[in-house]
């Protein structure tokens, strides 16, 4: 499109993209925690950021949009668990995306996946400036990432394939669609550490539903296929470059960070609360262990929010399993605590309670900072092969999660009323 006539039609765009957010308000979207994932060991972490699809117009929950298809979609191709994090928003264009991105929270990540654009074709941006645009958020992102972290920029889904766009002014937005798909291409081509994965359209939803479930298990298929051999070849690496690389923070910085993400929560010393104390007693009925706890770590201390079968509510940090389990972002299971040199002297295992057995998996904050873990105990050793460490994971993210929707620290939410896939 020329610039004479994008100039000229630009303000029509945006009137028209006014009538748009309007007729969208009453469109369904997820209301749960911007987040999804499915089972299994050394999960994935992924980073969802954008409009349209992201956004999940048509279901009321991330698991059955784009972020909890995708989860599944590749967990089913890698045989290890996903977790997928959501930054949506239906307004969200390349300009303006990152600032909805935490770059302190890029270093959880393997692979960042984008959808943008829709936004932009309907305001008719211009190829130049889109490409200027998107050359910054990459840089920003690729600075921010640890080593060898991939970006998958989704391509815009053609536009005609929704009934609201099949207007004259519908067709202009579809048009510029596909010339910045176009520009999209070319420039990931040329640029590393960038893959573009075109969309394709999907069948008409269903009457009423603006997408259903379908559309994005079609889209999640689309891009696992394409993000599956980077993240397969060497399944250690991502974790070890998640707490290392560029992206690396220093213990003291990693300590205060976890502080102020503890402190934003306000849970410090709060009584116990039986939504916590019911996952927790699960916990340790489900993997037949004497005792469990949700705990969290404070400065020299680790706290318990939840616990069963253990009396104190508080221990030293420096007796404490969870100051290791918070080291990485997978479980920590230790067979036989008199075997392994971390823990043979540990106080809580010579004396006191004489544990032998323990596993954790880490609780994070919405901001990523891993504040504590949920953790299950036993007098008696075991082998790994008698630990079910999927389930600690399933559990430790419920209890997660109802952390973060009790305290309302879900995340930037998708904002109803803007022109989105």
């Amino acid at each position: 499109m020329g610039g004479i006539l994008r100039w000229i039609m630009a303000p029509v765009m945006r009137g028209w993209v006014l009538n748009i957010e309007r007729k969208f308000a009453g469109i369904p979207q997820p209301l749960d925690a911007p987040q999804a994932h499915s089972a299994g060991l050394d999960s994935h972490r992924i980073l969802l950021v954008g409009g349209g699809a992201a956004v999940g117009w048509g279901v009321l929950s991330h698991t059955l949009g784009l972020p909890g298809s995708l989860a599944r979609a590749l967990t089913a191709r890698t045989g290890r668990g996903a977790d997928v994090d959501v930054f949506a928003a239906s307004n969200m264009t390349a300009r303006s995306a990152v600032g909805y991105i935490d770059v302190d929270t890029l270093r959880r990540y393997h692979a960042v996946v984008l959808t943008l654009g829709v936004g932009d074709a309907g305001r008719l941006t211009s190829p130049r400036a889109w490409r200027q645009d998107l050359a910054r958020l990459v840089d920003r992102v690729l600075q921010s990432s640890p080593s060898g972290t991939e970006i998958y920029l989704a391509g815009i889904v053609p536009l005609a394939s929704l009934p609201l766009f099949r207007t004259p002014l519908g067709a202009l937005a579809g048009a510029q669609a596909r010339t910045l798909n176009e520009v999209s291409a070319r420039f990931c081509a040329r640029q590393d550490g960038i893959t573009f994965v075109p969309l394709p359209a999907t069948p008409a939803s269903e009457s009423g539903r603006f997408r259903s479930a379908s559309d994005y298990e079609v889209w999640a298929e689309t891009l696992a296929a394409r993000m599956v051999d980077h993240l397969q070849p060497e399944p250690g690496s991502p974790d070890s470059a998640v707490s290392g690389g560029s992206a690396a923070r220093s213990e003291a910085d990693t300590e205060e960070a976890r502080r102020r993400a503890l402190q934003a929560l306000n849970l410090l010393d709060t009584a116990p609360e039986e939504r916590f104390d019911r996952i927790v007693a699960l916990a340790s009925s489900a993997l037949g262990t004497s005792a469990a706890a949700f705990t969290v770590l404070d400065g020299d201390r680790q706290w318990h929010k939840s616990v069963v079968g253990l009396t104190d509510t508080e221990i030293p940090r420096s007796s404490s399993f969870c100051t290791v389990t918070v080291l990485e972002p997978a479980a920590l299971v230790v067979p036989d605590a008199l075997l392994d040199d971390r823990f043979r002297t540990n106080p809580l295992v010579v004396s006191g309670p004489r544990l032998r057995f323990y596993a954790g998996f880490p609780i994070e904050s919405p901001s990523g900072e891993r504040i504590g873990a949920l953790c299950v105990y036993d007098e008696m050793p075991r082998s790994v092969a008698d630990v079910d460490v999927v389930l600690l994971r399933e559990l430790a993210l419920v209890l997660q999660n109802e952390l973060w929707q009790s305290t309302g620290a879900a995340g930037p939410a998708a904002d109803a009323g803007a022109v989105t896939e």
